[in-house]
This record gives C-alpha cells, sequence and structure tokens, in this order.
C-alpha cells in the first residue's frame, strides 16, 4: 500500500516538471515583445507515454491561452489497481483530482511558482538553475531545442526536448526517481474540449 500511495503522488510531481517551463526570455523573441503565456503557441494537446520507477502509463496535456490554463490527465495501472488522475491549472491554483475515488486537492501557486519557463526565461535564470542549451535536434517532427539539468537543489538531472516552450520528451531523474516522458503526437492550436478545465461538482477536495 506504500508503493501504491507513492504512485497515487506521482502525477503531483509529474505536473510540477511538466509546468517545470516558466521564466525564461527566449533568444529568438524580440525584446519588445510582451510573453503571452510559456508557450509560443495558443493552443495544444499532446499524448505521451511515460515510464516512471519502472511503470507505464499514459499522459495528456491540454492548454490554452498559451499556457496560461492547462489541464493534465494520467492514467496507469499498478498493482492491479487503476489510478486516474486529472490536474488542472488555472487562476493561479492546480486542482489536483483523483478520478476514481472522486476526491481531490487544491494547490494556490504564485506567479512564479519555482518552475522552468523554457519559453521566457532569462539567461541568469537559466545560469542560477544550471540548465544549458545543448543545441536542437528533431523529435516527433519538430524542430527542439535540446537542454540539460543538474540542478541540486530541486534534486533534478536530466534532458529536455522542448518546442516551443512545450517539453515534446524529457529524460530526467527527480529526486531518485527516473523518469522518462515522450509525445507520441502533437495537435498545434488544437480545439480544446469545453470542459477540459471545469472542475468537477462531485470532487471532494480534502
Amino acid at each position: 500500500m506504500k508503493l501504491l500511495k507513492i504512485y497515487r503522488i506521482l502525477p503531483i510531481a509529474l505536473l510540477a516538471m511538466w509546468s517545470c517551463g516558466q521564466n525564461q526570455s527566449s533568444t529568438e523573441a524580440s525584446d519588445s515583445e510582451a510573453p503571452k503565456g510559456k508557450y509560443a503557441i495558443k493552443s495544444g494537446i499532446v499524448e505521451y507515454k511515460s515510464s516512471v520507477m519502472g511503470m507505464e502509463q499514459t499522459q495528456t496535456l491540454m492548454f490554452d491561452d498559451y499556457g496560461n490554463i492547462e489541464a493534465t490527465e494520467i492514467v496507469m495501472e499498478m498493482m492491479g489497481n487503476k489510478v486516474h488522475t486529472y490536474a488542472i491549472n488555472k487562476d493561479s491554483i492546480i486542482y489536483n483530482i483523483d478520478i476514481i475515488n472522486k476526491v481531490g486537492s487544491k494547490v494556490e501557486i504564485a506567479g512564479d511558482h519555482g518552475n522552468i519557463d523554457f519559453e521566457n526565461m532569462t539567461e541568469e535564470e537559466a545560469k542560477e538553475l544550471n540548465l544549458k542549451n545543448e543545441g536542437k535536434e528533431t523529435f516527433l517532427d519538430k524542430e527542439c531545442v535540446k537542454y540539460s539539468i543538474d540542478n541540486a537543489e530541486m534534486q533534478m538531472k536530466g534532458l529536455f526536448w522542448v518546442y516551443k516552450g512545450v517539453t515534446l520528451k524529457s529524460d530526467i531523474e527527480v529526486g531518485g526517481m527516473q523518469m522518462v516522458i515522450e509525445a507520441i503526437s502533437f495537435e498545434e492550436d488544437a480545439t480544446i474540449p469545453e470542459n477540459a478545465f471545469v472542475v468537477p461538482e462531485d470532487v471532494v477536495f480534502q
């Protein structure tokens, strides 16, 4: 049961990692352009496959308003138990929802909550995080910027492949957990389902 509890909190860690992204002013963007959000794409839907501590899972990221609103759905099975979580990030609050048990938690976040913004980060912030641009590499037919990170404070080490601020692939170790996440499909400027960012009324928040 202890291991199952660990896996139930993994979606929170994964959401934090995929939100890892908010503070790098893109060297390719004009200094006169104010950033609209953490992504340089208005909306999108990304389907991922991932392996966390040897366990396979599927993950879907949906975002709108350049990433100012987003939702992450994770489905996996562990020891015969299905885990289905849904996290909504909007209005400076992250809603973490256990779809199966209809319970959840709410976490208020500041505008800058220590995440990595690949699209808007400054050189100074990248240096503080020990985040390095390793050049460009194609993944999923997208020309991505490949970043490496080795940050003892965040207990994070590994690589990210980022397209217009959106992480399409990562191979990192976080707090001793190895995580490999790869996008298998990516729809840019997607039409997002109208209920994607609606918090279910039947969920009890603890």
